[in-house]
């Protein structure tokens, strides 16, 4: 409606006034809230900034129109006090949506968040898309998780399997060094193409986890700062180890998964460790290469089954963990973080099984040990953890049972 914004009563306001955005805040403070009424007040929140969001969106594909995209981007950065960078994607996003309704309306009534709508937008750009199917699940899914549903959607339209995509990444690839002038500090920065990008990972976890493993418990660095010895050593030092020392070289294996169709007889839905969809002709090649592991379950996703008298995961439980939980089964983190956690404590008879075992990052090991978190297998084999129960954030000032000291020598794999 031009040069108007229609209110929540129906009204049209003309002339600026009609311009403007409003936000209506809730009347109930935030100390005076219940835990239902916050978890309102985030939902509604939520949608609000979404649809505010769209509005903008909206407007900046009307001024690039009248005005030119660099005109559009220049007063959409000092409008919004966003950066360059920030402001270009936006009006690029916004020209996109021209072409995909159903995002652009699921976008404005707030049922999904920019986030959601770029991830549409660009997988569309590269291939056709069933809009509706992936609108549908940005509904239901954080932006991270479906980010990684994009993805599988991409490779499943790809009449490639995908192949053409990893090709143009490996020629996207790039890096650089410089100084930050603010601080003198050296700045190393790359982008690879998934499976490069995954061995380099593995590595600096390698050479991480054998830092750790060094350390004095009583003076250890930070994470950040343990990550840039790993990496500095891995470069100024290859071999890793002390001069006039030798040490073992870092591995760097890649673990490669995929299911077996049973009733065609053949391999499907290829990935890497943590979800990223690659081409089966690609899988196929590289099984048959040295320092990758190729894991294939059935449809079922029916992991190995490994029984061993020790305490400590071995690499290769660890590998099936990964290809089990893909990430921690509390908050989604990384694998190369979390550690092989017994869901029945190793001191009370657990076994080391992969049946008893599951990924679990610092923070949600520490959850579980220390504040009665619980690890709970739901209908379909997949472990999650869930928050303690009334009774229990009573207690929680009551310590870990003494097994729990026994565990800080543990490595982070």
């Amino acid at each position: 409606m031009k040069n108007g914004v229609q209110s929540s009563s129906g009204r049209v306001s003309h002339g600026m006034a009609g311009n403007r955005v409003r936000v209506v805040l809730p009347s109930v403070p935030v100390r005076e809230a219940t835990l239902a009424g916050l978890k309102e007040q985030m939902r509604s929140a939520s949608r609000a900034k979404a649809q505010a969001e769209a509005v903008r969106v909206r407007a900046a594909a009307e001024y690039s129109r009248r005005m030119g995209q660099k005109a559009a981007e220049r007063t959409l950065r000092e409008e919004s006090g966003q950066s360059a960078n920030g402001s270009r994607v936006e009006v690029e996003i916004a020209g996109k949506l021209k072409g995909l309704p159903d995002t652009r309306k699921a976008f404005e009534d707030g049922e999904i968040t920019f986030g959601h709508t770029k991830i549409i937008a660009n997988t569309a750009r590269r291939v056709d898309v069933d809009e509706q199917e992936l609108v549908d699940r940005a509904k239901n899914e954080p932006v991270d998780v479906f980010a990684r549903t994009a993805r599988r959607h991409e490779q499943q339209q790809s009449e490639d399997d995908g192949l053409s995509k990893l090709e143009a990444q490996r020629r996207a690839r790039k890096a650089g060094i410089k100084t930050d002038p603010s601080d003198g500090m050296t700045v190393l920065w790359g982008r690879f193409d998934p499976i490069t990008g995954t061995r380099i990972k593995n590595l600096l976890t390698a050479k991480t986890n054998q830092l750790w493993r060094a350390e004095d418990p009583k003076d250890r660095p930070t994470t950040e700062q343990r990550m840039a010895d790993a990496l500095a050593e891995l470069l100024c030092r290859p071999g890793g180890g002390k001069k006039g020392k030798k040490s073992k070289t870092q591995r760097a294996d890649l673990l490669l998964i995929a299911h077996w169709d049973t009733g065609e007889q053949k391999i499907r839905n290829a990935t890497l460790a943590d979800g990223t969809p690659i081409p089966v002709a690609l899988f196929k090649d590289m099984a048959c290469q040295g320092k990758v592991v190729p894991a294939i379950f059935d449809t079922k996703g029916r992991p190995l089954w490994v029984g061993l008298g020790k305490r400590l995961a071995t690499p290769s439980q660890r590998l099936a963990l990964i290809a089990r939980d893909r990430r921690c089964v509390g908050c989604g983190a990384d694998p190369a973080w979390c550690q092989a956690h017994h869901v029945i404590p190793w001191e009370a008879d657990g076994p080391t099984d992969i049946d008893n075992l599951v990924l679990l990052c610092s923070r949600c090991h520490h959850q579980v040990h220390d504040e009665k978190w619980q690890i709970r297998k739901t209908p379909t084999d997949k472990y999650v953890l869930q928050p303690p129960s009334s009774r229990h954030r009573q207690s929680m000032s009551v310590k870990t049972p003494n097994w729990r000291g026994r565990e800080r020598k543990r490595s982070p794999d």
